[in-house]
């Protein structure tokens, strides 16, 4: 299989995983997968239930053993999960240097929350937060060592429309600040359309499709995408009402 390569504009890899293979049991997870992701490069994965994304997720994080192949990555990833698991016993600064070592953890905690719009609130504790709120301080944790490569499995699945949007921005933000190369585990096209560089889409353990946003328009590139999920026919609300207007001339 082809590695799938990073955009040609990434000239740093944040990850290379080449021939990867994971099992549970006598049942093979992923077969044989390639993928590099560039630094600053932001790339979705899309795939059903039960396709593979989230091992290869904790993979790539070094939570699971794998039974075949290699990971390359420059340092410790970083990784953000489906809930914000912040502890609820520290301090915000506390829980965004967790496991830091450094004299000026609490400047450095103090700069990160700044940057996602939480930087009055060091001392504050995570159950006077909400969901939005803690989610913005896991970012600030996994941003605050200067990883290169973050891992994000659903982080905003939980939280509302509104919420999600203004999350989509700042996640913009702080990865074209910071640079990171970044896999994201979605079951949002939509999602993914508006966040990544790159869409792959994975079934039975492998890379089975991979699209660059920025070669097609958001309207294509969802029904290709829905297509390749096993959506044959989808109702777009927009062209549906332009078919109409054109029926009634």
């Amino acid at each position: 299989m082809t590695p799938h390569q990073p955009l040609s504009i990434f000239r740093k890899t944040a990850v290379k995983v080449s021939g990867l293979h994971r099992t549970y049991g006598a049942r093979a997870v992923i077969e044989g997968l390639d993928l590099t992701i560039g630094q600053g490069e932001f790339v979705a994965l899309l795939g059903e239930s039960g396709c593979g994304k989230t091992t290869l997720l904790r993979a790539l994080a070094g939570l699971d053993p794998i039974q075949g192949g290699s990971i390359e990555v420059p340092g410790r990833p970083a990784m953000v999960f489906q809930e914000h698991r912040l502890l609820p016993w520290d301090s915000l600064w506390r829980n965004v240097t967790l496991g830091l070592r450094a004299d000026d953890a609490r400047e450095r905690a103090a700069a990160a929350l700044t940057e996602v719009g939480l930087g009055g609130r060091l001392d504050d504790w995570p159950r006077n937060l909400s969901g939005g709120q803690a989610q913005r301080v896991a970012l600030a944790r996994a941003l605050v060592q200067e990883h290169k490569l973050l891992l994000l499995d659903e982080p905003f699945a939980a939280l509302d429309a509104l919420t999600r949007i203004r999350m989509h921005g700042l996640v913009k933000d702080l990865v074209a600040r910071h640079q990171p190369g970044v896999l994201l585990v979605t079951h949002d096209v939509d999602e993914a359309i508006t966040l990544a560089d790159r869409i792959l889409v994975m079934r039975s353990g492998a890379i089975a499709a991979e699209h660059v946003a920025h070669r097609h328009t958001p309207r294509t590139l969802r029904q290709m995408l829905l297509g390749e999920l096993g959506v044959e026919k989808i109702t777009d609300p927009i062209q549906t009402t332009q078919t109409n207007r054109e029926l009634q001339l």
